[in-house]
């Protein structure tokens, strides 16, 4: 079936949700609203819209529309590439729509599911999943959702959501939007792969419910959508290839492919996302381990010597290079508190972290496969932390998030002399032979240009994030072209311009870098077909 239909929302008054009128007062009292994690800011906007549920935001959609006002969603304003950051006209944030909506188990596929407002933070999801608390969705008049609660409570097992962006207080929507992913996606895939049904509302403020595996593209690669009044329009899906590789950059595109993906990673051009439901996984223990080398070039050898030892099943490899292990020294120095690690080796030159099952339990413990990879790398065992009980593996989870929160402080503090500086990180990933070839392109590149940079992320799917910090605007300008040079090898390389970040409005440029003008075409088509105006995120993927 490639045809869907719309479904309307009864009138609400639009002056009855909660507004905030003009850029002078949302500057002063709704400054964090100016800006996302990318630091990015733009030209003053009129409109700061809280709507609470889909029937206000449907109001909110009529009128910004009727009035030729544009709309740029806001979730949790965790993004790295400006995509939350209007231009001007309406910024409308969804933060009020966090609840949970059903916890469900699907019979069929034999599996626990949550259906959730887009608006949650993914760390409230994760902490309902592991406690099975559920205190707003326990109030419900419903006797199937308070039937399906308790079952899910007498499941004698744990459970998780597997996609494990690196910021937990981004929003569930918002990861959806943009496909994120982040370290455990080496093992589980990104969020399109967990994502079972999405609510969308489109410009006309008419509601699509999407249920993955009903609505297929026809074998001309299109879909038709009806709105409740009759009228309708025809996408057609674009016709190119995508890479071998992680890949948030552009529109999901396949034969036959799944309504659902086609919003998946749009980045809101179509429209918003305003619930989603989400497949959970049987939680097993977990052993994680910081292994210490001696230089960068060491923990690639010993990342090629993982990924190829099919006897370990590991959730991620991570990677720290030397200056940033160092940034962590100067961290620890400060206050050995913040870090919440032993001191880092002084020896150290580089380090990868990793995760694999480990079961306490069992009364024998084999650990010969991962000592022989190890060691056969060259490196050994004896210089790492390991960690296996629930609050060692937070405080792990912990360390590694420090690195991007450290650089997103430092261009905060830039911005105060620099408004215009924001940070460069890149988002770029290729496939497995060429991992050593980017790294090497990055380092050299970065350090004979003298930049202040680290490098670390999800080396397990050959993604770095090579994040730079402009010390003024000569330095920003030179770093963006110097990133634009290494786009252009990803993607000689087979890879693509950004693998979980998506592309927003900072790295617009660098998708034409990726695509065709014929394959650029295609995309504005079928933003066209569900956005004519172009009213909804303008300057998101494409810029104005």
């Amino acid at each position: 079936m490639h045809e869907i239909t719309s479904k309307p929302f009864p009138p609400f008054c639009v002056s009855d949700v909660l507004n905030v009128d003009g850029f002078e007062t949302i500057k002063e009292k709704y400054p964090g609203y100016l800006t996302d994690e990318s630091r990015l800011t733009m030209g003053p906007f009129d409109f700061l819209m809280f709507p609470e549920d889909e029937t206000q935001l449907a109001s909110v959609i009529k009128a910004m529309k009727q009035k030729g006002i544009s709309i740029t969603i806001a979730g949790a304003r965790t993004g790295l590439v400006g995509g939350g950051v209007p231009p001007g006209g309406a910024l409308v944030s969804l933060e009020r729509m966090n609840r949970i909506l059903s916890v469900y188990h699907d019979d069929i596929a034999d599996e626990w599911r949550i259906r959730a407002q887009a608006g949650i933070f993914l760390s409230d999801l994760d902490h309902c999943v592991k406690t099975k608390s559920f205190q707003e969705l326990e109030k419900s008049a419903d006797p199937s959702i308070l039937d399906q609660i308790r079952r899910f409570r007498g499941d004698p097992g744990h459970y998780i959501y597997p996609p494990d962006p690196t910021e937990m207080s981004a929003s569930l929507g918002g990861t959806v939007a943009t496909n994120a992913s982040g370290a455990r996606s080496y093992r589980y895939g990104p969020t399109r792969d967990w994502v079972r049904c999405i609510r969308v509302m489109t410009m006309d403020g008419e509601i699509l419910d999407i249920p993955r595996g009903k609505y297929f593209s026809s074998p001309a690669g299109q879909f038709t959508i009806y709105n409740s009044q009759g009228g309708y329009f025809s996408v057609h899906i674009p016709d190119y290839s995508l890479p071998r590789t992680k890949n948030a950059a552009g529109f999901y595109a396949s034969s036959h492919m799944d309504l659902v993906d086609l919003f998946i990673g749009s980045e809101g051009a179509f429209g918003i996302i305003t619930a989603v439901d989400v497949g959970l996984l049987p939680w097993e223990p977990k052993c994680s381990i910081v292994q210490f080398v001696d230089s960068d070039d060491d923990a690639l050898k010993l990342v090629h010597a993982l990924r190829s030892d099919k006897r370990l099943q590991l959730d991620f490899i991570e990677f720290y290079s030397g200056n940033a292990l160092n940034l962590l020294r100067n961290m620890q120095a400060e206050d050995a508190r913040l870090v919440g690690m032993p001191p880092i080796p002084e020896t150290a030159g580089a380090a990868l972290f990793f995760e694999l099952s480990f079961d306490p339990g069992k009364t024998t413990l084999d650990y010969r496969a991962l000592e022989e990879t190890v060691s056969g790398a060259g490196a050994t065992l004896a210089r790492s932390w390991a960690g296996y009980e629930r609050r060692e593996l937070d405080r792990f989870k912990v360390f590694r998030h420090l690195l991007p929160e450290k650089v997103t402080k430092v261009i905060s503090e830039r911005k105060r002399s620099h408004p215009g500086i924001h940070r460069l990180s890149s988002d770029l990933a290729v496939p497995d032979e060429h991992l050593k070839d980017i790294w090497d392109l990055y380092k050299d590149r970065l350090d004979a240009a003298g930049f202040e940079w680290v490098g670390f992320g999800h080396v397990g799917n050959n993604h770095f994030h090579i994040s730079t910090m402009p010390r003024d605007m000569a330095e920003l300008k030179q770093g963006m072209e110097i990133y634009a040079e290494f786009s252009k090898k990803a993607v000689e390389y087979g890879g693509t311009v950004s693998a979980e970040h998506g592309i927003g409005k900072i790295k617009a440029k660098f998708l034409k870098i990726m695509y065709s003008s014929d394959q650029l075409a295609q995309m504005l088509s079928v933003k066209q077909a569900f956005d004519p105006d172009m009213l909804l995120n303008p300057g998101n993927i494409f810029s104005n």
